[in-house]
């Protein structure tokens, strides 16, 4: 029934999100922390999360060849279409299947995991104290960009309806597939310019280029709505820059913000945020656009405002971090040294090396 495979569909997409959400901040710090340095392990973590971009090309491209390939005027060939079209999805995810069942967890994690409710709490206290601005940076621009970046996504075919003279499911998945060509660049551009701008410029630039689109949208959106081609332009362009943006650095920038001891918590509480920020983009971007009163064009005044302050949470609370790994490491240490024993005691299993004598005795 409808109703049965609505909740079979939100079930499925909360198992996903569920592991989604770990792989994020794992792939972020495996890719992070097999680097030999700090320009290598900016470019490995870019490249890793270039495939998001393949992902999207290759989904639009496939449900382009469905498409055209059963007629989208059947209810029949369209519940085929649909199903087929999720089953790929499976396929990427089965390959890794027997890695991650048979792949065993590291004897610092399985030693964080047997620690007590009490101990991650003043783990977490820690992490507050002395890296809030940090977890603010990472998770805040996170968590604003994902309301703008997932209603864009998830949205698009529902958007490409309502622009232009015609709006057949064919068109609009051409349309869909042409804008996902114009944003995949963004990846690979953000790869190249990822040490030479850094990662802060990446995210303020890119942000910038968004925001002036959707004011442009948001102002001239009457006239703009009657030309697919503009549109298509136009909508192309803040996906570009959001790849070549806000969407590259919100993932890089966990991995070299953070010591080794809290990278991945701290980048998957940012990842986290950051689903949080989608699941309000995903929820309030059919409200915005079906009120009489405020429409797409406020929708998009609603996108530029949200990447602006994107913007200046990223001026004030991220930095780039040239140095070895080491050398944050050492400061984690150093702060950790001027704490209780409960907080000592609460990350010995994440230590590998006990904190460099001279800081303890700066202490005493």
């Amino acid at each position: 029934s409808p109703s049965g495979t609505l909740w079979f569909l939100i079930v499925a997409r909360g198992v996903l999100g569920f592991g989604i959400g770990g792989e994020y901040p794992l792939a972020a710090s495996s890719s992070s922390e097999d680097a030999t340095s700090p320009t290598d392990r900016n470019r490995r973590v870019a490249l890793t999360f270039s495939l998001q971009g393949v992902g999207f090309f290759v989904a639009g491209a496939l449900g382009l060849v469905m498409v055209n390939a059963l007629d989208p005027n059947d209810t029949t060939d369209l519940e085929i279409m649909w199903r087929v079209l999720f089953g790929f999805g499976v396929l990427p995810a089965l390959f890794l299947v027997y890695y991650r069942i048979t792949a065993e967890e590291t004897t610092v994690y399985k030693n964080m995991m047997a620690d007590d409710v009490h101990m991650k709490k003043i783990r977490w206290s820690f992490i507050i104290k002395h890296y809030w601005k940090s977890l603010l940076g990472t998770a805040g621009t996170w968590f604003l960009f994902d309301i703008v970046f997932y209603a864009q996504n998830l949205f698009t075919a529902s958007i490409l309806t309502v622009v232009g003279a015609e709006s057949t499911l064919r068109t609009t998945a051409l349309q869909n597939v042409l804008i996902s060509l114009v944003a995949l660049p963004g990846y690979y551009v953000a790869c190249f310019f990822i040490n030479r701008m850094g990662r802060k410029r990446i995210m303020i630039q890119g942000a910038t280029v968004m925001t002036i689109v959707f004011v442009i949208l948001g102002i001239w959106w009457s006239d703009i709505k009657k030309s697919s081609v503009a549109f298509i332009i136009l909508f192309g362009l803040t996906l570009f820059f959001a790849n070549f943006g806000p969407n590259m650095s919100t993932f890089v920038m966990p991995t070299e913000m953070y010591p080794t001891a809290i990278r991945s918590s701290c980048h998957g509480f940012s990842a986290a945020m950051g689903k949080a920020g989608a699941s309000i983009g995903s929820y309030g971007f059919s409200l915005w656009v079906d009120n009489p009163s405020f429409g797409y064009k406020g929708t998009w005044f609603t996108f530029a405002g949200i990447s602006l302050l994107t913007i200046i949470l990223t001026i004030f609370c991220m930095f780039d971090n040239n140095e070895e790994a080491s050398v944050m490491d050492n400061d984690f240490k150093a702060k950790l040294a001027g704490e209780g024993d409960d907080v000592r005691k609460s990350f010995a299993s994440a230590m590998e090396t006990p904190a460099p004598a001279e800081y303890v005795e700066s202490k005493a």
